[in-house]
């Protein structure tokens, strides 16, 4: 196949808008086409290699797939390698057995199937985001390198009369079928449709059909069509890059513009006639960068994530953008000569006895074996017995005991929690079993005012503030913490829509109380169930995901459209609590989900529709229980698993701010007071001086610098117990 130079120009294109995008320049939002663009390359080029071998019968897939690994494996196992120790030595182990465990799908070229998991599980979106995470679209291009070429043998197998219309109507169908797929995908699981396979599919279709077409036409063109399809395709990969941006659907239709703006300037440097363009990106310059362009595009990405987890004030000044290109250049520039060229020089000789080409594949197979060792640790969970850490360990005194099993029957004088649903629809199948606790109800002791409960928590607050290092006696841990959601996550999310979501306590409880929000409702279960104990208190969970108090529609992270069972559950819900008539209701939610504005995004209008929906869903929650309380936002801060570094050091990140959520909390507070509902604002109780510690109490506040950890919210049950007593309301 003859070599192109206009192409690797056209990588070093891609690949800049691909990093200037990472590093958030202006201009450069819509910089992520960039893949797109490789996307059509790569599909262009490897059908014109495997159309040109089969007509000329000298394809061989064992010389195919060799070629394969020997371009992309020594460079993309070097980073994994790389990447996988330094999160072992410099960050902290939950961290690096996270990155491990990326390294792991990314050496096997399937981590575009792992970030769909991850993107489903809405509770990953608190955590940031792996440093391997862009070998995504290197396992869609290696899925594609072994599907395709078995495809198109079957094909020519069956009739080589029909080896360029047989593969085009094939790759047509395949490539109309994904497109399809994206656009009717992005609309439901954006995140989802942007990692897989099937919905990039017709990216690589359109560089095929290219090919196809390339093959088979006349090579002569007029210069003038040459350049319009040259300056149309430049300005469609341009418009691409400023237009778009994160909030854009994608890779549904709007891909189609830079795609096919890619498949024009390869057009039109296919003919004898280049245009200006095809001869611009022939500038020597700009084909050194994309020949590094593999290099550049592996190496970019982790040294951002480095960077911003282990320096964030450099990464926040201005020198951090020329500084991370500068590096990125340099670095690939020495792993293109001392790496990459000298693994392509590799020749299939399996059969030779020499040393050097013994030394060559003992060189690759190690490669190999260290990019998956280097991984594969956090599979078996290493050396840090994991999964131990993943029950926490109950203390004496403790009045709320997460992830232990009761050992005592429900007819005893401590119940277990039960799973009675009401009002479940006919025919849905029953929840899932509800988890066990052994809750000690409150001692009989004289109760302690709020005054008094803060006088002795307060000083825990600066003492966490004060913390430069994670206490040896943490508990949890930090590695426990990426796994550590509780039992209640795992056994009270996402109940049907007219049903209850877990209740704790007996039937024949003296009181009800009822805990009524989306997930950060769930978060404080422990704290109420602490507080009020579970002999004479029955406590249910009313609660579903980004489904606010405010009578608002949701628009999920996850998704490009309005969430309409909100609306819906919220409705069974009131009726619900009109026809139970509780003795205490607990309010809790996070007011800055994405929410809907008829069918749409509800965007610089999010603050007024959310106050207006509160104002709404409290004037009616008022009437239908005597005892209302609402629990306010608490702050968000960045997870202990991103800012702990190596050793426990704790960097500035670990510590947030009162002020980020303040406008939220004071319409919470103010439209509370509205409607003469007792309102907590817990930042009251997490901080102090506008400063809010991860740690307190040798206790990390959240699992994700979100929401509470299981230990942390139990600890809070005598302070809202205090809170309840003094308001009147048990």
């Amino acid at each position: 196949m003859k070599y192109r130079a206009d192409i690797d120009g056209l990588r070093a294109l891609a690949v800049g808008v691909v990093v200037l995008s990472h590093l958030h320049i202006a201009g450069f939002a819509g910089g992520f086409i960039g893949v797109d663009v490789f996307f059509v390359i790569s599909g262009f080029l490897i059908t014109t290699y495997l159309v040109e071998n089969l007509r000329a019968g000298t394809l061989s897939l064992r010389e195919f797939y060799f070629r394969r690994a020997r371009r992309i494996l020594p460079m993309a196992l070097v980073v994994i390698a790389i990447t996988a120790a330094a999160g072992y030595l410099l960050l902290n182990e939950a961290k690096a057995m996270q990155i491990g465990v990326d390294g792991f799908w990314s050496a096997v070229f399937l981590e575009n199937l792992h970030l769909i998991q991850q993107s489903a599980d809405y509770f990953n979106h608190g955590f940031s985001v792996s440093p391997l995470q862009h070998y995504w679209s290197l396992a869609v291009e290696e899925q594609f390198y072994l599907v395709f070429p078995l495809l198109l043998l079957i094909l020519v197998k069956s009739s080589k009369k029909v080896l360029r219309f047989g593969v085009t109507a094939l790759v047509l169908v395949i490539s109309v079928t994904s497109l399809s797929l994206a656009i009717i995908q992005g609309g439901v699981s954006a995140n989802s449709a942007y990692f897989s396979s099937a919905t990039r599919a017709y990216e690589l279709g359109i560089g095929t059909l290219l090919a196809l077409w390339a093959v088979g036409a006349k090579k002569e063109q007029a210069r003038a069509t040459t350049a319009v399809f040259g300056v149309v395709g430049l300005s469609a990969i341009a418009v691409s890059t400023l237009a778009f941006g994160g909030a854009t659907g994608y890779p549904g239709w709007l891909a189609l513009l830079p795609t096919f703006g890619a498949a024009l300037i390869i057009a039109a440097g296919a003919t004898s006639s280049p245009s200006f363009v095809t001869k611009w990106l022939g500038w020597r310059p700009l084909v050194f960068v994309g020949k590094t362009s593999f290099s550049i595009y592996l190496i970019h990405w982790p040294l951002i994530i480095f960077s911003q987890q282990l320096l964030p004030a450099f990464a926040e000044s201005w020198v951090f953008a020329p500084s991370v290109l500068a590096l990125t250049l340099a670095l690939a520039a020495a792993a293109y000569l001392f790496v990459e060229r000298p693994t392509r020089r590799i020749k299939l000789k399996p059969r030779s006895s020499k040393p050097a080409v013994r030394f060559a594949f003992g060189s690759l197979a190690a490669l190999l074996v260290l990019g998956l060792a280097s991984s594969a640790f956090a599979l078996t969970g290493g050396t840090w017995n994991t999964a131990q850490s993943l029950v926490s360990t109950p203390k004496s005194g403790d009045q709320y005991v997460p992830n232990q099993p009761n050992p005592q029957s429900s007819a005893t004088a401590t119940p277990s929690a039960t799973a009675t649903p009401t009002e479940t629809p006919s025919g849905a199948p029953t929840p899932s079993a509800t988890p066990t606790i052994n809750p000690k109800p409150p001692k009989p002791v004289a109760e302690k005012t709020l005054v008094q409960l803060l006088k002795d928590w307060v000083p825990k607050i600066a003492e966490g503030l004060s913390l430069t290092k994670v206490p040896d006696d943490l508990s949890p841990s930090i590695s426990s913490l990426l796994g550590g959601r509780g039992v209640q996550w795992s056994q009270c999310m996402d109940p049907h829509v007219h049903q209850t979501t877990c209740e704790y306590g007996p039937d024949n409880a003296k009181h009800t109380a009822v805990i009524l929000g989306d997930s950060y409702a769930l978060a404080v279960y422990p704290m109420v169930i602490n507080a009020l104990g579970l002999t004479d208190w029955k406590v249910i969970g009313l609660n579903q995901r980004e489904c606010m108090i405010a009578d608002i529609t949701p628009w999920p992270w996850t998704g490009t459209g309005a969430d309409l069972t909100c609306p819906d559950h919220r409705a069974w819900v009131n009726s619900y609590i009109a026809r139970l008539k509780p003795d205490l209701v607990v309010l809790s939610d996070q007011p800055f989900h994405p929410i809907a504005d008829g069918n749409q995004d509800s965007g610089d209008q999010h603050n007024r529709i959310w106050a207006d929906g509160l104002d709404s869903a409290l004037a009616t929650l008022r009437p239908l229980a005597k005892n209302i309380v609402y629990f306010g936002v608490p702050t968000s801060q960045q997870a202990l698993t991103d800012c702990v570094l190596a050793g426990g050091s704790m960097t500035p990140q670990c510590t947030g701010s009162s002020d980020w959520l303040s406008s939220y909390v004071t319409t919470q507070a103010n439209l509370s007071a509205r409607y003469q509902i007792p309102f907590i604002n817990a930042n009251d109780w997490l901080c102090s001086r506008g400063k809010c510690p991860g740690i307190i109490d040798k206790t990390p506040v959240y699992w994700d610098g979100a929401h509470f950890t299981e230990d942390f919210a139990a600890k809070l049950g005598p302070l809202f117990r205090a809170f309840l007593i003094e308001h009147k309301l048990i």
